[in-house]
C-alpha cells in the first residue's frame, strides 16, 4: 500500500474534518510559539525581489487596500470597463502563482489578484484570525471597497474554499466560481499531503532548499518536477523566514474546514470543480464530495496534473474556464 514519505499512514485512512483537526492539534505541528509570531517581521529575500518583475511581466499594476488592519497588495489588470476576474491563490503561496494564467485572460476580464492576509507582500497580525470564513469576509470588504458589485471568482486550494465560503455567503455577487483543486470537502482517498500531516509532518511548509524541493514534488504532476526545482531555488529562502506564520495560519485553515463544506448547499452561482488527476495536496476523490453538496457544479479533471493546474497547464486552464463561463451566461 502506498504511504507518505517517512510515514505509516495508508493513503485509504481518511479522517473527517472533526476527527482531523483533533489529530492535527495533538501533533507537533500545531504547537506555536505566539512571542516569537508577535515579534515576527518579514525579511528581504530573492523571492521577494523578483515580484514586481514578475507583476511587470502579467502586465498588472501593483495597488493596495487596507481591510480588517490588514494592507492588501494586488494586481489589476484588463480593461476597466470588462467583467471582474478575481484569483484567490492557496496557502503558503501568493498572487504569483497566477502569472502564466492572467496573461492568457486580461483582454476579456478585469483580472483583480490579491495577496491574501497574511500572505505574500500582504500584512499579518499575531493578533488576527486567519480561519477561511475570515479571510472571505475580508475580500468580500475589499471588493466592496473597490466598487465590485459583481464578479466572477476562481481560488485554488485554500483559496478555492475562501471562493466557495464567498458565493454561498454573498450569491449575488458571484456571477461565476471556479473551485480549483479546492479545500473544503472530504476525499475518499487520502493524499500524501493529508498522511504526512497525521504522522507529523506539513509537506506544503519548508526550513530548507530540499523541503522546498518536497514540496513542489508534492504539488506537481512528476513531469513537471524540473519547474519544480527551479521554484525552490527562488523561493526557499521565503518560505524559510514565513515557516512559523505558515504553520500559524495553517491551524486556523483546519479548524475551519468543517464551516466551509457546511456552507457548500448555498453556492447558487454556476460552478465549476476543476482538479488535477495526480493531486497529492488534495485528492481527486474530492471532486465527488463537492458535486454532491453543489449538485448544479459541473466538473473537469486535467489529465498529468497535480495540485497546481494554473502553473501546469495555464492554457488548458484558461479554455476550461473561458468555455465554461461563456456558457453560462
Amino acid at each position: 500500500m502506498k504511504t507518505a514519505a517517512d510515514s505509516d499512514v495508508p493513503v485509504t485512512a481518511v479522517p473527517g474534518f472533526a476527527e482531523l483537526e483533533a489529530l492535527y492539534a495533538s501533533t507537533p505541528l500545531a504547537q506555536v510559539d505566539r512571542q516569537a509570531l508577535a515579534e515576527w517581521s518579514p525579511a528581504p529575500s530573492l523571492w521577494g525581489r523578483l515580484k514586481p518583475l514578475i507583476a511587470r511581466q502579467a502586465g498588472a499594476m501593483i495597488q493596495w487596500a487596507e481591510v480588517d488592519g490588514h494592507r492588501i497588495q494586488y494586481w489589476d489588470t484588463g480593461p476597466s470597463q470588462k467583467p471582474v476576474l478575481v484569483l484567490l491563490h492557496g496557502f503558503g503561496s501568493s498572487k504569483e502563482n497566477w502569472l502564466n494564467l492572467v496573461p492568457l485572460l486580461r483582454s476579456q476580464y478585469r483580472v483583480l489578484v490579491p495577496d491574501l492576509p497574511g500572505f505574500g507582500n500582504s500584512s499579518f497580525s499575531s493578533r488576527c484570525d486567519y480561519r477561511m470564513e475570515t479571510q472571505a469576509g475580508r475580500i468580500a470588504s475589499w471588493l466592496a471597497q473597490l466598487g465590485v458589485s459583481q464578479f466572477r471568482i476562481a481560488g485554488s486550494s485554500m483559496g478555492g474554499a475562501i471562493s466557495a465560503l464567498i458565493a454561498a455567503r454573498h450569491p449575488a455577487l458571484v456571477a461565476g466560481l471556479c473551485l480549483m483543486n479546492s479545500a473544503g470537502a472530504p476525499a475518499t482517498r487520502m493524499s500524501m499531503l493529508e498522511a504526512g500531516i497525521l504522522a507529523g509532518k506539513n509537506y506544503l511548509v519548508a526550513e530548507t532548499r530540499a523541503e522546498a524541493l518536497r514540496l513542489f514534488k508534492v504539488c506537481f504532476h512528476s513531469n513537471k518536477h524540473m519547474l519544480g526545482a527551479v521554484f525552490a531555488l527562488l523561493m526557499a529562502g521565503d518560505m524559510r523566514q514565513r515557516r512559523m506564520l505558515n504553520h500559524a495560519i495553517f491551524g486556523d485553515l483546519v479548524r475551519s474546514l468543517e464551516t466551509t463544506y457546511l456552507s457548500l448547499s448555498s453556492i447558487t452561482a454556476p460552478t465549476l470543480v476543476l482538479w488535477g488527476d495526480s493531486d497529492q495536496v488534495l485528492n481527486v476523490s474530492c471532486v465527488d464530495a463537492f458535486l454532491e453538496k453543489i449538485p448544479h457544479a459541473r466538473a473537469m479533471v486535467l489529465p498529468e496534473t497535480g495540485h497546481l493546474p494554473m502553473i501546469e497547464k495555464p492554457r488548458d486552464t484558461a479554455t476550461v474556464l473561458q468555455a465554461f463561463w461563456n456558457a453560462a451566461l
